[in-house]
C-alpha cells in the first residue's frame, strides 16, 4: 500500500478509520469520512483505495495483524506448557491498549468480505491455539473446534469488559479466558 503516500498520511487515515469503525460501526469507514477525519485530502489516497471497501478491508487486516503479531510473538517467548496463558495476556493488553480493536473482533454483518476475512482470521487463531496444545489425545480437528468455541466465549467476555454496565474487568477476562482454552483444549 503506501506507494505515492507517506507512511504518516496513511496511518492517519487507517487510525481514522479504526475511530469511526469503533464510533459508528464498519458501515462508517469510507475514504472520504476518514480521510477528513484524518485532514488528508481524498485525492491523496483515492489510488490506494480506490472503493471504501478496500480501506475498510485495510482497517481489518491491520488490527488483526496486530493483535497476531503480539499473540505469537507472546506465545513463542513462552515456555510451551505456558504458551496459551502467555497469548491470553498479549490478547488482552492489545484491547487495553487500544478498545477501538474490539470493534474490529466482533462486527462483520452485512458485509459479506468482513465476514470471510472474520472467518479466516478466527480459523487462523483456532488452528494457533491448537498447535499449543500439548499432553492431549484429542485429534487437530477436535482441538480446532474447541478453539473456535474459546474464540466465541472469549469474543464475548472481551464485550462484557468493555461495557461499563458489566463488573467483568481486564482481570476476568485474563484469568477466565486462559482457563477456558486450557481447560477445554485439554479435555479429549
Amino acid at each position: 500500500m503506501d506507494g505515492d503516500i507517506g507512511g504518516d498520511v496513511l496511518e492517519s487515515v487507517l487510525d481514522a478509520g479504526l475511530q469511526l469503525w469503533s464510533d459508528s460501526g464498519w458501515t462508517a469507514v469510507t475514504l472520504p469520512a476518514a480521510c477528513a477525519a484524518a485532514g488528508v485530502p481524498v485525492a491523496d489516497l483515492a489510488e490506494d483505495f480506490p472503493d471504501s471497501l478496500d480501506l475498510l478491508c485495510e482497517v481489518f487486516d491491520r488490527s488483526t495483524d496486530e493483535r497476531a503479531s503480539a499473540v505469537i510473538t507472546a506465545m513463542d517467548a513462552a515456555p510451551h506448557d505456558e504458551r496459551l496463558r502467555a497469548g491470553m495476556r498479549a490478547f488482552v493488553a492489545c484491547i487495553d491498549r487500544d478498545p477501538r480493536h474490539a470493534a474490529v473482533l466482533v462486527e462483520a454483518v452485512g458485509c459479506p468480505e468482513l465476514r470471510a476475512r472474520r472467518r479466516s482470521s478466527f480459523r487462523g487463531f483456532a488452528a494457533l491455539m491448537a498447535s499449543q496444545v500439548v499432553g492431549t489425545a484429542a485429534e487437530p480437528r477436535r482441538l480446532q473446534v474447541a478453539a473456535h468455541f474459546c474464540l466465541g466465549g472469549l469474543t464475548e467476555m472481551t464485550l462484557a469488559w468493555l461495557d461499563s454496565e458489566t463488573d467483568v474487568d481486564r482481570e476476568l477476562v485474563l484469568e477466565h479466558g486462559a482457563r477456558m482454552f486450557e481447560v477445554t483444549m485439554t479435555t479429549p
